[in-house]
């Protein structure tokens, strides 16, 4: 009977596996007919924006406050399972905004919606653009023929489904087809922490996008029918473009050369095999012309865009030389395990997320258990391995500046180095475990196993040494997260394949799965009070300019078609700024990457920064008339503040929001 159940699954795992893309179509139909995202835009209850248009409230559960992960379906959040994450104010306060509002204003490249000159949307987080560049961005195709919220749902449900794919394939080359190694890793890199977190920006998009390539690499060398090759080639291209246009070197830099080295490393030994026909040099030169004039007219068309943020203060062009990490830093990674659970007390999710890997305990041992021999079979691994010590040493000690400026590492932090790593790290760790699952046993008692221990041993002195995390998590949480991890590895390199393919996917699933809710549409802002009302004014008068005071909500009536002075710039709007900063006094504080709040007052114009990313803007009634503004939502009264100019229009609603119109003749 257990024989009979063992083959059965083990049939069922090979269908699954031969069937994969069949099934995963059609859990993509069944994501989008569903409308689910993974968005934490919920958290906009949270901002002051929680009336519905029937009076009731919406209410999100909080992070820390005890609640089910498990929604009720009376909730009014649009939340399944898990909680909306308010410091990934980057995906739903920012992307998700540009996103929603680029498809209801039409993908335009320049969204008139932001400032008195707009935004180049190209350069703002991927946001869904109908312009050719959308050919190297798949996860936006939806936007150019559904509504916003199911535009939304297709870009969650294709990024995570296609990444699982991808994950799967890569593992599968990197193994020489291990297919359980291959289906834990299809999960594991998916739902990698660092992955999840960062998941709506650059590092989920320079992951997909460099997988992509290095597997469209690998199947044009690999095959030898013609439509096969045009056919990969044709996703190198959209995998490059896309990747260029992510426009982050702090990731884009690292993950750069993996994808050179793969390439020279195929192309060279298809090149001393004598394998390069005619046919593939024109597809390589014509791959390449299609690649540099789509990525050439994308640039070109913002370029302005792109020489204005790299002009600014913050983040602006900065030469970072690395170093400035402490060694002790490496115990963070066992860290992961919690951070989607408890709020840390040092950094914040997103900054300390990294991911669970095998590097501290395999990277010691691994010149003592690999021949001369084993290199050339072994070569991508071996290379990502020596690949990982430079970062290390990067991030750990930093490099000359000459050196950082040629290898383009100058653009590389070493944070986001060891973000990237933490990456890089899962990749190796599944090579790693594949080469010790063919190799002898009596090397694996002599040198593997003693030499790990030891180096499980060094981790946990550093953790007893050193406790960066001593205010979050108690040592002996910290301890146990290391042994649970060291325990998976013994698992692993002992050969215990079950035990530790479980191992892997509960791990899998506490440190990432759980980073993201689940969500059903977007009817958390599209059913807002305040943004119906918005949305009307909007239509009634399509060329008003709108501002908010006092709140939050600076990012929010964009959605809605209200062209707004203030609210998230990628680089300033020197138009708009002129008019406010009439002598140029504060060009330091707006010449910036800013969430832009300003604040209604008496008194002369003024602009602080409470944070790099932040401008604070005082403005007066005489700004208002200068930038033409038309209505003011605002948390206060302003006809009593200002007077009669202030006509109020809306509210206060039960969140205490207020929309003005000014009475003024411009």
């Amino acid at each position: 009977m257990n024989s009979r159940f063992i083959n059965t699954m083990i049939n069922a795992f090979n269908k699954a596996i031969k069937y994969r893309y069949a099934l995963a179509l059609v859990v993509f139909i069944l994501g989008l007919a569903l409308n689910l995202n993974g968005s934490s835009i919920a958290s906009w209850n949270r901002m002051g924006v929680t009336e519905l248009q029937n009076g009731v409230q919406s209410k999100s559960r909080i992070e820390g406050d005890g609640s089910q992960w498990l929604s009720p379906f009376s909730n009014t959040d649009g939340v399944i399972f898990g909680i909306p994450r308010g410091i990934r104010s980057d995906e739903w306060m920012v992307q998700t905004s540009f996103f929603i509002s680029q498809v209801n204003s039409g993908n335009q490249l320049v969204n008139e919606n932001y400032g008195l000159s707009g935004q180049n949307m190209i350069v703002a987080y991927h946001s869904p653009v109908n312009h050719i560049s959308i050919l190297g961005k798949p996860f936006n195709w939806g936007s150019l023929f559904l509504s916003p919220s199911r535009a939304l749902s297709w870009y969650w449900c294709f990024k995570i489904i296609t990444l699982i794919l991808l994950s799967f394939e890569f593992i599968m080359i990197l193994t020489k087809g291990n297919k359980v190694l291959s289906f834990i890793a299809a999960f594991f890199i998916t739902y990698t922490p660092v992955v999840q977190w960062w998941f709506m920006q650059h590092l989920g998009d320079v992951v997909w996008f460099t997988l992509l390539a290095l597997v469209s690499i690998y199947y044009y060398f690999s095959s030898e029918k013609l439509i096969a090759k045009i056919s990969f080639a044709t996703l190198l291209s959209s995998s490059l473009i896309g990747f260029v246009l992510v426009i982050y070197p702090a990731f884009q830099v690292v993950f750069a050369y993996i994808i050179l080295i793969y390439f020279l490393v195929k192309f060279f030994t298809a090149l001393r095999k004598k394998q390069l026909s005619r046919n593939d040099w024109i597809i390589m030169f014509t791959t390449l012309c299609v690649t540099a004039v789509i990525l050439g007219v994308s640039i070109y068309q913002s370029l302005d865009a792109i020489i204005a943020s790299l002009e600014t203060v913050y983040p602006g062009s900065r030469v970072s030389t690395g170093g400035g990490i402490p060694l002790t830093f490496l115990v963070t990674i066992f860290l992961n395990l919690f951070l989607p659970y408890k709020l840390p007390t040092i950094l914040n999710q997103v900054e300390l997320a990294s991911s669970l890997n095998f590097l501290p305990f395999m990277l010691l041992a691994l010149p003592f258990i690999i021949y001369k021999k084993q290199i050339k079979e072994n070569l991508f691994g071996i290379l990502l391995s020596l690949y990982s010590v430079f970062l290390m040493l990067y991030i750990f000690v930093g490099v000359p500046e000459w050196l950082a400026k040629i290898t383009l590492f100058s653009y590389v932090t070493s944070g986001r180095a060891w973000q990237a790593l933490a990456v890089i790290a899962v990749f190796i760790s599944f090579w790693f475990i594949d080469f010790v699952w063919k190799m002898e046993c009596k090397k694996l008692f002599k040198v593997l196993l003693p030499i790990s221990i030891l180096s499980f041993i060094l981790f946990a002195y550093l953790i007893s040494y050193n406790q960066v995390y001593k205010d979050y998590i108690s040592r002996s949480y910290i301890l146990l997260s290391a042994f649970l991890l060291f325990l998976t590895f013994l698992l692993g390199i002992l050969k215990y394949k079950k035990l530790f393919t479980l191992s892997m996917l509960i791990l899998s699933l506490l440190t990432g799965f759980t980073v993201n809710p689940i969500v059903r549409g977007t009817a958390v802002v599209e059913n807002k009070k305040l943004g119906i009302a918005i949305k009307d004014m909007v239509k009634r008068n399509p060329q008003s300019i709108w501002l908010t005071d006092n709140n939050m909500l600076y990012n929010y009536p964009q959605m809605f078609g209200a062209k707004m002075i203030n609210g998230v710039r990628f680089y300033p709007d020197i138009e708009e700024m002129k008019k406010i900063d009439i002598n140029g006094k504060y060009v330091t504080e707006w010449n910036r990457y800013a969430h832009i709040k300003p604040i209604l007052v008496d008194d002369k114009v003024s602009m602080s920064n409470s944070s790099p990313d932040v401008l604070d803007m005082q403005v007066n009634t005489a700004t208002l008339k200068e930038l033409h503004v038309n209505y003011v939502i605002s948390s206060r009264d302003l006809a009593i503040k200002f007077g009669k100019e202030f006509q109020l229009l809306y509210g206060p609603d039960k969140d205490g929001n207020r929309i003005y119109q000014i009475n003024v003749e411009y």
